[in-house]
């Protein structure tokens, strides 16, 4: 089972693709109450939470390699580090023998390509929300990595001209976690830098 966050806001009332950012806040509640409906039925063995910006593919993996599967992943962005634990703590409170947790971060190869597939989608959000996601999906995943234990999967995401889908790629964590946790938060500097520079209110928005 996948419970997409985006997907709920199309079960709100006057909801607007124009004016999806809008309606987030509100999609996510829902998310959250199904989570919990899910959790309860005690049929899933395994519970994946997906993390990374907008457009950067999460949606299509879960969908390619977790679909059909007794796993329930909840799709989010997870850009903040606070959202972590009410989420464990769910988990533990309604399915404690679920033991299999852990956490799919997707980063985009080229984040000018997730740009352009943020720009052409029909649920529309501001050019900010892009870099906030994205900014802070990684600080937050730099911080899970270095302050808990909980298991972390990160996939290099890549659009193929031939097959016109996107392929991913595991990044192997060899190095350990405190070093790739240095790795993800330097790759939020620079989106932040980068942000600053085309004029976003990146400050206003984080």
């Amino acid at each position: 089972m996948i419970i997409e966050v985006d997907e709920y806001k199309k079960k709100i009332k006057l909801y607007k693709p124009e004016k999806s950012e809008d309606f987030h806040k509100e999609s996510a509640q829902l998310a959250d109450k199904d989570f919990v409906d899910h959790l309860k039925n005690k049929q899933y063995t395994k519970v994946i939470l997906m993390a990374g910006g907008t457009a950067s593919g999460k949606s299509e993996y879960a969908r390619s390699y977790l679909l059909g599967q007794k796993i329930l992943v909840y799709d989010g962005t997870l850009k903040n580090f606070s959202g972590l634990k009410p989420k464990l703590d769910k988990i533990e409170r309604y399915s404690k023998h679920i033991k299999d947790i852990k956490i799919v971060f997707i980063v985009p190869k080229s984040i000018e390509h997730a740009f352009a597939a943020f720009l052409k989608r029909e649920r529309k959000m501001s050019k900010e929300v892009f870099f906030e996601t994205h900014i802070k999906s990684r600080e937050s995943i730099a911080r899970i990595l270095l302050e808990t234990k909980v298991k972390v999967e990160i996939y290099a995401s890549e659009y193929n001209e031939q097959t016109k889908k996107l392929s991913f790629v595991r990044i192997r964590m060899s190095k350990g976690r405190k070093y790739i946790s240095k790795q993800v938060y330097s790759t939020a500097v620079v989106l932040r830098e980068l942000a600053e520079k085309l004029g976003f209110d990146i400050h206003k928005k984080l």
